[in-house]
């Protein structure tokens, strides 16, 4: 199986960076990186990640410059790895005196059938699978909608503000998430303070980047957002399970 992107930004009335995004066949990976700040500071997250990934890669046997989670795979645990190496380059180069640029974080490996995912704040992510509604399997609370509940003026949305960023600090609160991939699953990564409440009754075949942007722009035209869909193609690869079963379902 492979994986594919695409995505499309909306600017509404308020601002909000446009991600930085990198798809590596050699690896089967996917980073989107937004970039709070300076706006290079995507780009080294992407190029710190996905040189360790190669490198990761091509040496199974290689030892981890960094202890590694038992309760993790072994492509989990890279993914984990090469997330918290990007952040210690961030803050050594960027923030150890001042801040100076911050990045929101989605990266996804793909091997085998194990889809691993590294999150750090946003996006809000969200599995679509046959015929069912959209699944939230990731979200984060970002202090637009903090700070806005308690806002008097509900007229003029409040501009986008981050609540967790890698590199401003030594250490990164990594969320760490994997499951069962199959082909034709897809994730819709949206950037908004708030998701609308039509995402979630969305399906498979509603999974159209510039369907949905008219979509969310319609229902709520003042706010900026970023839609991405990362896609995963191809065939399943079979394990010992499913050859087990009589008719080969995917449990």
């Amino acid at each position: 199986m492979k994986l594919s992107f695409t995505d499309r930004p909306f600017p509404g009335e308020n601002a909000r960076p446009t991600p930085e995004v990198h798809v590596d066949p050699s690896v089967n990976s996917a980073i989107v990186a937004v970039p709070w700040g300076a706006r290079e500071s995507g780009r080294k997250v992407i190029d710190r990640m996905t040189e360790y990934l190669a490198f990761a890669s091509q040496d199974h046997e290689a030892t981890s410059p960094l202890p590694r989670m038992t309760c993790l795979s072994t492509a989990a645990n890279n993914l984990r790895t090469a997330a918290m190496l990007a952040n210690d380059m961030l803050y050594r180069e960027d923030n150890r005196d001042e801040y100076r640029a911050g990045v929101e974080l989605f990266a996804a490996t793909l091997y085998q059938n194990e889809l691993s995912i590294v999150q750090v704040g946003g996006p809000h992510v969200l599995l679509a699978r046959g015929t069912q509604s959209l699944l939230p399997i990731g979200s984060s609370i970002d202090l637009a909608l903090d700070l806005g509940i308690e806002s008097k003026d509900r007229r003029r949305p409040l501009s986008a503000l981050p609540a967790q960023l890698m590199g401003l600090e030594s250490h990164v609160n990594l969320t760490i998430n994997s499951f069962r991939a199959r082909p034709g699953d897809k994730l819709v990564l949206l950037s908004h303070s708030r998701a609308p409440e039509a995402v979630f009754s969305w399906k498979s075949n509603d999974i159209d980047t510039d369907k949905m942007v008219r979509e969310l722009a319609r229902r709520d035209g003042r706010s900026a957002f970023w839609l991405g869909v990362l896609s995963i193609e191809g065939d399943s690869i079979k394990s010992a399970a499913d050859l087990s079963s009589p008719n080969g379902d995917v449990a």
